[in-house]
């Protein structure tokens, strides 16, 4: 009998451990009963931070881990949740890191993008409604361009061999010297000469290349030879149009000094600085015309 005293404390033992680890886990059911509050949870995002007072009553259970209560594996510390913040991770590509390589364009749902990520030279197709790599959403694909939603900002990618965008149209600047010159002129009477001020001429010829901008000037050939320059497109406040050339003329000679080749021709134009007259011969309705002014 002595010897069953032994084995029926160690049982009694055992069993009064387990009765007290069953009442330590009523115990802490109940108490995260409370918390729960008998009420339906209700969903949290993942934004929202847990109450001080939640957290002060969860670390009242920190010893029950921290003991082990419920066995050596449970054994443990209690560590606090921290709230999370609400702003999602910066993208870390940006529009310069991607290229356009190609594009499938058509409906949306057979409309694609090549688009390749240079930094780690990664080339994937993407199509109309996914997201490129973590930069945006490809919302169009047109023949050589492709759009990206990034936020509310829209990103535009273009292929390698895309013409550039042209830039909205600037109002034409007014040619200072063309209109000087024609301020400066007073046409000649028929059979008579005209004047023309000696400065708005100089400030023309200046600019020599922008002078012969203001007409068209083709050779104008005859028997072989270069007989002079037809002239076409005058501008009438050009330095051609207020020396009283037309559409259709041949300036065949400048001051006598023949216009058979463009080198001569923007010679005999230089040539006037410094000069007190200016002598046009031309061809106008195939008939020969002299044009005279003296330079003041």
């Amino acid at each position: 009998m002595q010897r069953l005293v032994i084995p029926l404390n160690i049982l009694f033992s055992i069993l009064v451990l387990l009765l007290a680890a069953r009442i330590a886990a009523d115990i802490a059911g109940y108490q995260l009963g409370r918390l729960g509050g008998g009420r339906a949870v209700t969903s949290v995002t993942p934004q929202a931070a847990l109450q001080p007072a939640s957290q002060a009553s969860l670390q009242s259970f920190a010893p029950i881990l921290e003991k082990g209560l419920f066995g050596p594996a449970t054994r443990g510390s209690l560590t606090p949740l921290t709230p999370q913040t609400a702003a999602q991770s910066a993208p870390t590509t940006n529009q310069s890191d991607l290229q356009l390589l190609g594009t499938v364009s058509g409906p949306p749902s057979v409309s694609f993008a090549l688009i390749r990520k240079n930094s780690s030279k990664e080339e994937r197709v993407f199509k109309v409604g996914e997201q490129v790599f973590d930069l945006g959403r490809l919302i169009l694909v047109r023949k050589e361009s492709a759009e990206l939603r990034a936020g509310t900002q829209t990103i535009t990618l273009r292929t390698p061999d895309a013409p550039p965008e042209q830039a909205a149209p600037q109002p034409a600047a007014a040619a200072q010297p063309v209109q000087g010159v024609a301020a400066g002129v007073v046409p000649p009477t028929p059979g008579g000469t005209g004047i023309i001020d000696q400065r708005a001429l100089n400030a023309a010829l200046d600019n020599i290349g922008q002078a012969m901008t203001d007409a068209r000037l083709l050779p104008s050939i005859k028997d072989g030879k270069v007989e002079g320059f037809r002239l076409s497109e005058v501008k009438p406040q050009g330095v051609f149009g207020s020396l009283g050339l037309k559409n259709g003329d041949i300036l065949a000679k400048i001051n006598d000094f023949p216009i058979d080749s463009p080198e001569k021709a923007i010679q005999s134009f230089m040539t006037l600085k410094g000069q007190n007259r200016i002598k046009l011969d031309i061809m106008r309705d195939s008939a020969p015309t002299t044009l005279s002014y003296d330079i003041r």
